[in-house]
């Protein structure tokens, strides 16, 4: 019996700790992206806010690429 509980728990924790994660994503998601279902806007939209700083905001567009990569 203390392995179905074992068993059921590890079921459950991995199901919250997907929805969390889910979360999470939508989270910023909603921040990089315009909240329409336009992510390549939002993407663009992102890109032009950069580069509309002239030569700094495409240094900063730099040093934030290389932090994803």
């Amino acid at each position: 019996m203390a392995d179905v509980s074992a068993t059921v728990e590890n079921v459950v924790t991995g199901i919250v700790s997907l929805i969390k994660g889910l979360i999470v994503l939508f989270v910023f998601a909603n921040i990089l992206f315009a909240t329409g279902f336009d992510p390549i806007g939002g993407l663009i939209d992102l890109v032009n806010a950069f580069l509309d700083g002239g030569f700094a905001g495409l240094l900063a567009l730099l040093v934030f690429v290389a932090f994803l990569g």
